[in-house]
């Protein structure tokens, strides 16, 4: 993709690299041509031409605020009518291309319009295009000026639109939650039929190493699906992700649009733990009727099907869940207020018998009856208990059911309601072998006591020490031995 370096924020003599290239050094002379100059097609690692010839022009022109988008729905259809004629219109000198059934699209930038002039959207949608995506903004402060017209014509043209945002990766790492917030507002939520996910173009360290960039790129994206109810797109290429990034394979749940220009039909191995792409820029040097000089050629995997239910911006990722949950929608009731973000990142609707969480992370997880209510007087994400990575589900007791958090679980029982045990005392307990261990089921929530913390269970405690960090078995007390009432003074659920 394209950055924009300006002089007033990045240095002219940093290479500039649109796309899968290397980027390995940085040359000591600067050349900067007025024109609009070609890249050449990396390897299939991922390297392209030597350091310099793909170097672009300071953009010194002023940022403009974005115009709504329409509400426009892009019917599976109409995106059929033209999907056949893109390789005889929209061409790129190379070898072996990707399937010419596969929904074809591009990505811009200002360099699109070299001296002002404006992109013929609707010749370029004529030329077989479905889809495209246009670069909203860079790192802290840049806005590209044509963004907002761009998106209006290009929708109103026919195509699926998306934004993306250049990023600038800095310390501290909470600079990504600020251009990930300004983001949002040029480019708006994307909640609306027709729009792609936002994306993150993420081809720059910042001279960030591969964990602080992890963390960076993270707070971004969750940043991004906190506020939006979607799966934000991850843009990259093949050696960026493996050298900067040490290849993580943290972050595979995420959609992901590959650049790699091989000359070949299909993009190849995948980094980072990814077993599939979404998208797959495979040239830099396409060119569309409509649109001067060349422009990057991307296509979507791998059905106009699936690029319809890409765009569908006009519901969260809880709320295609909500429509197919089956017995789990009538466990949790009807919807009560509106979808909120949740505390420490992802989103969460409250339900008339329960609640559904969601994070690219852990995908929808849906809690109900006395485990949901346990959970919420508890703080819900913002207690210690954090996001949950499961729904209700059994548990290996008898009448028993159980929901898994990232820092602790919440167990029920008819008889005894529901109780939360974390930590140490948790990772004890699993190891005894929960609840079928000797010690039964909790029935206390875990509490204070001297010198550090207790929990008890039908038959039993166990105690943390913050002396010695060591949890130690005990024999319940008087008022917790022994099946006979055990619990019962605790209070019974109300049914899950």
């Amino acid at each position: 993709m394209r950055p924009m370096h300006r002089s007033s924020r990045y240095p002219t003599t940093r290479e500039v690299r649109p796309g899968p290239t290397a980027g390995d050094t940085v040359p000591t002379t600067t050349t900067l041509p007025t024109t609009t100059p070609t890249s050449g097609h990396p390897d299939e690692e991922g390297h392209g031409p030597p350091p310099g010839s793909t170097r672009r022009r300071v953009d010194t022109r002023p940022s403009l605020l974005p115009i709504p988008l329409p509400r426009r729905v892009t019917s599976i259809a109409a995106l059929a009518i033209t999907a056949g004629a893109l390789t005889a219109t929209t061409g790129v000198a190379q070898g072996a291309v990707p399937s010419p059934t596969w929904p074809r699209g591009i990505d811009v930038a200002s360099w699109q319009h070299p001296g002002g002039g404006p992109i013929d959207w609707t010749a370029a949608r004529g030329s077989g295009l479905s889809f495209a995506i246009i670069k909203a903004t860079e790192g802290p402060n840049y806005t590209n000026p044509y963004f907002a017209a761009d998106r209006d014509a290009a929708a109103k043209a026919g195509l699926v639109v998306g934004a993306y945002h250049y990023a600038r990766p800095a310390r501290p790492i909470s600079t990504a939650v600020d251009q990930a917030q300004r983001f949002i507002t040029v480019s708006g939520l994307t909640r609306a039929a027709g729009q792609l996910a936002p994306v993150l173009d993420l081809e720059d360290d910042g001279g960030l190493d591969p964990a602080a960039l992890a963390a960076w790129t993270r707070a971004f994206l969750e940043k991004i699906e906190t506020e939006t109810g979607r799966a934000p797109i991850l843009y990259t290429y093949r050696s960026f992700w493996t050298k900067k990034l040490a290849d993580n394979h943290s972050f595979a749940r995420y959609p992901f649009w590959f650049a790699i220009y091989n000359n070949k039909a299909t993009p190849g191995w995948l980094p980072g733990g990814w077993t599939k792409w979404a998208l797959w820029q495979y040239t830099s040097s396409g060119n569309v009727p409509g649109i001067m000089g060349n422009v990057d050629l991307n296509v979507l995997c791998c059905t106009l099907t699936a690029l319809a239910a890409q765009a569908d911006g006009t519901r969260s990722e809880i709320e295609k869940w909500y429509a197919t949950a089956g017995l789990t929608r009538l466990a949790v009731g009807t919807p009560v207020d509106s979808e909120l973000p949740a505390g420490g990142g992802g989103r969460w609707q409250r339900y008339s018998n329960g609640l559904a969480f969601w994070s690219v992370a852990t995908g929808v997880q849906a809690l109900h009856g006395s485990i949901a209510t346990k959970f919420l007087e508890l703080g819900g994400t913002n207690s210690f208990l954090r996001r949950p990575v499961s729904g209700v589900e059994y548990a290996t007791a008898p009448e028993t059911l159980q929901a898994k958090f990232q820092g602790g679980w919440i167990y029920w029982h008819p008889a005894i309601g529901a109780h939360e045990v974390h930590g140490r005392i948790l990772r004890t307990y699993l190891g005894l072998g929960g609840t079928t261990s000797s010690l039964g089921l909790p029935i206390t929530d875990e509490y204070s006591v001297p010198g550090g913390r207790e929990s008890t269970f039908q038959f039993g405690k166990l105690r943390w020490s913050a002396a010695t960090n060591a949890v130690t078995t005990l024999p319940a007390g008087k008022n917790g031995t022994g099946k006979s009432g055990v619990g019962v003074a605790g209070g019974a659920g109300t049914a899950p």
